[in-house]
């Protein structure tokens, strides 16, 4: 992957998401449960579910595993405009304890870190069968650890300050710390 992604890019990454989305949504209740009892993302690379959910995307992003381990917390749906820190804010209001979650889910150290608080906050989130564009979350848990930090600061503007719109997509300046590169 280059070190700046272009929109052409994320409009592909986000598309391929989406379809090993679609053949997670497929996969027998057996294997969905599999998938499911995995506490990290080490868990989820090493089931053969994984890699015939993600292959050939698997192969390419290293991260991958970790937007999978999420999979079973929320329902698909694509639209237009989606921004995950608007819909945390819809979905978890702005009281104290929301804003101290979604604080502490910016503040995550490493995608370990990452992966446990946001598993935490979807599960909040999507309690009641809200769902979420995974092709749009999952660049952006791709991209989190960017060194440009362009994700938590669009997650943040869009959670404190929901009615405006921003582009869905990280900005093509952002540019992955290299140990961190999708």
């Amino acid at each position: 992957m280059s070190e700046t992604p272009t929109m052409s890019l994320v409009a592909e990454l986000s598309t391929d998401l989406r379809a090993a989305r679609a053949r997670y949504d497929k996969l027998p209740r057996g294997d969905v449960a599999t998938l499911r009892r995995c506490r990290t993302a080490d868990e989820v690379a090493i089931e053969g579910i994984y890699w015939r959910i993600g292959s050939p995307l698997a192969r390419r992003q290293v991260h991958l595993p970790h937007v999978v381990l999420h999979f079973p917390l929320a329902k698909q749906h694509v639209k237009e405009g989606f921004s995950f820190g608007r819909f945390l804010n819809r979905q978890l209001g702005d009281s104290d304890g929301a804003a101290l979650r979604f604080r502490r889910l910016l503040d995550s150290r490493d995608r370990d870190d990452l992966d446990h608080r946001l598993r935490g906050i979807l599960r909040l989130a999507c309690a009641d069968g809200n769902p979420v564009d995974w092709g749009i979350l999952g660049v952006d848990i791709l991209w989190f650890f960017s060194e440009s930090g362009a994700i938590r600061r669009r997650w943040a503007q869009d959670f404190y300050a929901p009615t405006t719109s921003h582009p869905t997509a990280p900005s093509t300046s952002s540019t992955p710390d290299s140990k961190d590169r999708p």
